[in-house]
């Protein structure tokens, strides 16, 4: 090899073992796992890449609207229905993250992947400052059930494991429904 290419072949060389140091990163789960370095599970704390907030109005057991004017739709659960389509459990729902959330509460919201639904709502974790994260709060008390949409699967594990546990206590709606 003539020694005029000795240089550009020692770049290209280089550049391919910082590419293939990448790429094995990647392969051994570096960088594609949802929860971040700055966001906590669930049960740790408030997660650091959290943002204030302050709670306007609860509309039901997992809606509510912040008074910077979101509209927000809890993430990981569901609860049963209110007013017209009543379902069992609904108004208990409802009446217990008014009580967890009142009106004026300062919060802590954290969005997952996808910050929205289809219907322009804030899809959040909602924290409390003492480190309640209230969606597995309605979850633990037995008011709401594991609804998860690709891609927002942070904390799914834990998610589901609330659930089973409030399942098998008979909580809320397990036990009364």
């Amino acid at each position: 090899m003539p020694q005029r290419f000795r240089p550009v072949l020692l770049v290209l060389l280089t550049l391919i073992a910082i590419v293939v140091a990448v790429l094995l990163g990647r392969l051994a789960g570096v960088g594609t796992t949802a929860v971040t370095p700055t966001t906590q599970p669930a049960a740790g704390g408030i997660p650091s890449a959290a943002t204030e907030a302050t709670v306007e109005y609860v509309h039901d057991g997992d809606t509510l609207f912040l008074a910077d004017g979101r509209k927000v739709r809890m993430l990981g659960i569901d609860t049963p229905e209110i007013g017209d389509n009543l379902e069992c459990y609904g108004d208990e729902a409802t009446g217990l993250l008014r009580q967890l959330l009142p009106e004026g509460t300062h919060v802590w919201v954290l969005p997952d992947i996808e910050p929205l639904d289809q219907y322009g709502r804030s899809l959040l974790f909602i924290y409390t400052d003492d480190s309640t994260n209230v969606n597995l709060e309605m979850l633990r008390q037995g008011a709401a059930e594991v609804e998860m949409y690709r891609p927002n699967l942070l904390f799914q594990s834990e998610i589901e494991a609330t659930e089973r546990s409030a399942v098998d206590a008979g909580a809320g709606m397990w036990g009364a429904c």
